[in-house]
């Protein structure tokens, strides 16, 4: 091939025999993601005048692709590529070739790759095929194409950053094989002195404008309508918000009408791999979703959950719901079904407490004594019957409330002033909320009556508090219960009493099974609870039931095999 001669003029202005080009070496501080080493391609004319005004222009599309590499470095690895990109790719690419083809005869074959004449290039056709028939027919990834693969990758108008474990890369590989398949019989035709157009470049096609709005946008909207209504709770806020945000990462932010089947199966994949809570290990923290698998499965960090899977996949398929009732076009759901189908039962993903383990927690240093607040764990003799750790546990026990429902108690939600006492579970002011917005009222259980829960209270009246625990605050989600789950979670593990299937929330499938044991009716145990009621006793009535006889419901309930009397409770 003969040499390149630098050229007056431009910098980048070369000339290889009668041909001019534009040539530029890859800037340093990119050299190393680059896939070429230089930018140099035929700016197709013999004219000096005219490759001087093509190399300016052609010099400023080149540093803008550089630029665009740059700010593509900082962009999301996606895990896979989508059907729509696939056949981009492909199309892409048997352009080129035969672009590349057209100009050669251009060039009259002369001082172009490997081929110094019209029959030494048409031999290296027919080898170049040859080759591509016999990987494509024994489905060889690892050959040619491979290294084409990721190349064509980064070239404008594709511009994908596919993570190196892919499986995506096979399906890369073989869409280039056909493409080259396919070029090669328009070429070989053009050997034998037929017309075949070389087809406009996919890349800068003019793309048809969607009339639907980017997902970002959509799901904004749906965000502001969901707040304005009091729908959404600012912690539920936030589970959409990150959902979202991680589907965007995955796939891109498009209007959502060009969303495909696949789109949905990528972030299900994806889903299936990623580690849970990777912003908060240092293995995985800060990274993108391809990276932080990558450093997960290094690492064997644990995964989501299929119940954390499918919520994600929920929260999705609910914003398009949505949008199918907000545009004129129908909006298909991606989506469903596609939900991974439970290895357990809810129940059996939580499980209640066994008896040792209760028996372990209330006989723990909490409920006899510890060290101090601070080393809650460790036995001693402070006496905590006086704070929320010592009494949430009970509460739960002998409620079956969740965690949030005790900890943002008020003390006039604690009703002493008739016979039966009772605790009003509901929601208030924009701190105050029930999942399911399910408002109860629970008669206080004579354990917790001897206990001191009352006298407990009337005490937090005495000092002033509103609040029956006034040191839980707030978090910005607007629940209570964080701190104090992760403190139980903790206290569990320094006592020997947590198992992967065991947290706070196991003391309310304690008290429904106590209710099942202790005869009572499943609508009173639903109620007490704060489920939805369900079949007959759902279609009549109000679902209120006196106190008196909640009060009884509540009094068979009991555990067998554990004793509290070692407890003193509070006194004032």
């Amino acid at each position: 091939m003969a040499a390149m001669q630098s050229m007056t003029g431009h910098t980048r202005l070369y000339r290889r025999n009668a041909t001019y080009y534009h040539r530029a070496a890859v800037p340093k501080d990119i050299a190393d993601s680059y896939p070429k080493r230089e930018e140099t391609f035929s700016l197709k004319t013999t004219d000096y005048k005219e490759a001087l005004r093509r190399v300016r222009i052609a010099a400023v599309e080149v540093d803008k692709k550089f630029e665009k590499h740059r700010k593509g470095l900082q962009s999301p690895i996606q895990q896979e590529v989508t059907e729509a990109q696939l056949q981009l790719i492909h199309d892409t690419y048997y352009w080129y070739l035969l672009d590349e083809d057209e100009e050669m005869r251009l060039a009259g074959f002369v001082g172009y790759n490997a081929a110094k004449s019209f029959e030494e290039y048409k031999e290296l056709h027919q080898f170049v095929t040859d080759v591509t028939k016999w990987e494509y027919a024994r489905g060889d990834s690892l050959g040619l194409y491979r290294d084409e693969a990721e190349e064509i990758l980064s070239w404008e108008g594709i511009e994908i950053k596919l993570a190196p474990n892919s499986p995506s890369w096979n399906k890369i590989t073989r869409a280039l094989q056909e493409a080259y398949l396919k070029a090669s019989e328009a070429i070989s035709k053009r050997y034998e002195g037929e017309v075949v157009e070389t087809p406009p470049d996919p890349t800068t096609a003019p793309q048809r404008a969607s009339s639907s709005p980017l997902l970002s946008v959509l799901f904004s909207e749906r965000k502001t309508e969901a707040l304005r209504a009091n729908e959404w709770s600012p912690k539920l806020v936030d589970d959409y918000q990150s959902w979202t945000d991680l589907f965007i990462e995955i796939v891109g932010d498009r209007p959502i009408l060009e969303y495909k089947k696949a789109d949905a199966r990528i972030f299900k994949e994806t889903l299936m791999r990623i580690p849970s809570n990777r912003n908060k290990h240092w293995q995985t923290k800060g990274l993108a979703p391809a990276e932080a698998i990558e450093a997960a499965e290094k690492h064997g960090l644990p995964t989501l959950s299929i119940s954390t899977i499918n919520k994600a996949l929920g929260r999705l398929q609910a914003t398009w719901t949505w949008a199918d009732k907000q545009l004129d076009e129908a909006v298909h759901d991606i989506f469903g079904p596609m939900k991974l189908k439970k290895r357990k039962s809810a129940r059996e993903e939580a499980d209640p407490f066994s008896i040792s383990q209760l028996q372990t927690i209330f006989n723990g240093p909490l409920f006899t004594g510890c060290k101090s607040e601070r080393r809650r764990a460790e036995r001693g003799n402070t006496d905590m019957s006086g704070t929320s750790w010592f009494w949430l546990p009970l509460l739960g026990l002998w409620t079956g409330a969740r965690l949030n429902e005790l900890c943002q108690l008020t003390l006039k939600d604690v009703e002493d002033s008739g016979e039966l006492p009772y605790i009003r579970l509901h929601e208030g002011n924009e701190t105050q909320r029930i999942k399911g917005h399910s408002k109860r009222n629970v008669p206080i259980h004579p354990e917790l009556i001897r206990l001191g829960l009352l006298r407990f209270t009337n005490a937090q009246r005495r000092a002033g508090h509103k609040r029956l625990f006034p040191n839980l605050k707030v978090d910005a989600k607007g629940y209570y219960s964080d701190r104090s789950s992760k403190d139980f979670s903790n206290y569990l593990k320094r006592i020997g009493a947590k198992t992967n299937t065991t947290s706070f929330h196991s003391f309310r499938h304690n008290f429904k099974d106590a209710c099942r044991n202790g005869g009572v009716p499943h609508d009173i145990n639903d109620i007490l609870l704060g489920h939805t009621l369900s079949g007959m006793a759902a279609r009549y009535g109000d679902g209120a039931v006196s106190i008196p006889r909640l009060y009884e419901a509540v009094c068979a309930v009991e555990y067998e095999g554990l004793s509290l009397q070692h407890i003193n409770g509070f006194t004032d």
